[in-house]
């Protein structure tokens, strides 16, 4: 498992606060930012940089006597008021996230008790740039040595707790199935118009981030598990697995890959409230049937708005995972913005394993057709780069996929290859002439003249994966 460091364990949990207290963020926001101007620019004693200390103590203050502190998150491009997301002051404040996570600040808390000295000292240590900070020895040691007991700040950083073993199959197996049963869980809930329990949900992605963070190939693997009767259930699980190996290779925060399992494994929660002939139906839909289906961002982020305890964040990512990289998708944004970074991942996951599944209204894609399409979606509906991560991660034949060899041979895909996204390793069960071998393992990226010429569907050879792999 891992944890945000920091020197407070508090500094990691999100503050709660009242709709007035978060009117009153974009003011408190300002003045820290005139307040690292002023100590910046001016010298200690300059009447620039005593107002701008007054001012921003006298702002914290008002929270502090409601007695609660300060809590501000910086992290890709995002700003969170302790556990609540702030989209318009994350565009506002661009600029403070951006110098903030250049010296590494995940989280400052400004403590009840703090006074006008400590301000001072620690407004100084955080308006100094990269370089200072590296020079240094980093920002927690620079404000370790400042003296300012009732300034925290959190790293932009994570460390991983020892582990002699990653996890069992059995463990990963226990993770995928315990998120599946909590997905047939609300699927009953919300029918019945009751609440989902955060308690359930916050285990199930507790679960899921562990066992990716411990063994993400093997959790890859995992998600290429389908059931058409369940699809709804086994889409999520595997969006929020394929997300977090995709978000793990981006950061390994634990804040941010809880927030983006929670929507990945949630993101089509709204679909629930889509009447079934809709989703069910095997034809083209009408214009008011689409309209219909293209409300599910919406009331998925309703319903789960609802659930006290969940991260805020995760809210973003259910609403906007059908917004498109270039965003023309839905639910339209006026004026237009871009999606977030973890509703990016998201789209990119969700994008791949609904054309690799099988759906009453199309038949699933074979792996590498579904890469392909990824590839061309890449800079109009997905994320460029991300896209370009997922099928390193993926390689171009994901794993179960089944596989014509050059030499006529047929395989299932293990793993991709550590070294060549078109080399896969793969399990050999039949030979040329489709007669079925003893299975062996070969890492094509070692045997020179042997490659994948294909994928094919499994059930065009009446293959069951399961019992391979």
């Amino acid at each position: 498992m891992s944890e945000v460091r920091g020197p407070s364990a508090d500094a990691a949990i999100g503050v709660a606060y009242s709709t007035n207290q978060l009117g009153r963020a974009r003011e408190l926001l300002t003045l820290f930012y005139v307040l690292r101007r002023a100590v910046r620019f001016y010298p200690v004693e300059h009447p620039a940089t005593l107002s701008a200390v007054r001012d921003f103590k006298e702002a914290a203050g008002r929270f502090h006597s409601e007695g609660v502190d300060v809590q501000v998150s910086f992290f890709e491009g995002e700003l969170l008021f302790g556990q609540h997301l702030l989209p318009e002051e994350s565009l506002l404040f661009d600029q403070l996230i951006r110098e903030m996570s250049a010296i590494g600040v995940g989280t400052l808390t400004i403590c009840r008790g703090v006074d006008a000295a400590e301000l001072t000292r620690a407004a100084g240590v955080l308006s100094a740039d990269s370089h200072e900070v590296k020079r240094d020895g980093g920002i927690i040691r620079m404000i370790d040595q400042a003296n300012v007991p009732h300034v925290i700040v959190g790293e932009v950083k994570v460390y991983e707790q020892n582990r002699e073993l990653d996890s069992s199959v059995e463990e990963l197996k226990e993770s995928y199935e315990g998120a599946i049963e909590l997905m047939r869980e609300i699927d009953t809930v919300v029918r019945r118009n009751q609440t989902i329990s955060s308690t359930r949900v916050k285990g199930a992605v507790r679960s899921l981030v562990d066992n990716v963070l411990s063994n993400r190939s093997a959790m890859i693997e995992l998600s290429g598990l389908k059931s058409h009767d369940e699809y709804t259930f086994y889409h999520s699980a595997n969006v929020a697995i394929l997300s977090l190996a995709l978000g793990s290779a981006i950061s390994n925060d634990y804040r941010f890959l809880s927030s983006l399992g929670t929507g990945a494994l949630l993101h089509d929660v709204g679909k629930l409230k889509v009447d079934a002939s809709i989703l069910n139906k095997p034809g083209s839909l009408s214009a008011e049937e689409w309209a219909a289906m293209r409300m599910h961002p919406v009331y998925g982020a309703q319903e789960v708005a609802l659930v006290p305890g969940l991260d805020r964040s995760s809210l973003v990512i259910i609403l906007e995972h059908h917004l498109r990289y270039d965003g023309t998708g839905y639910p339209a944004r006026v004026p237009r913005r871009p999606q977030r970074l973890a509703s990016r991942v998201v789209a990119v996951a969700d994008a791949f394993d609904a054309m690799t599944s099988r759906r009453s209204y199309s038949e699933a894609r074979v792996q590498d057709e579904a890469i392909a399409v990824l590839a061309q979606s890449a800079g109009t509906a997905l994320d460029p780069a991300l896209t370009r991560l997922f099928v390193s991660l993926m390689g171009v034949y994901p794993p179960r996929s089944v596989v014509r060899l050059s030499d006529g041979s047929t395989g299932i895909v293990l793993r991709p290859g550590d070294t060549d996204a078109m080399r896969p390793v793969v399990r050999i069960i039949a030979d040329k002439a489709g007669t079925l071998i003893e299975p062996r393992d070969v890492d094509l990226a070692s045997v020179e003249g042997l490659d994948v010429s294909r994928c094919i569907d499994s059930a065009d050879l009446n293959i069951d994966v399961e019992e391979y792999v």
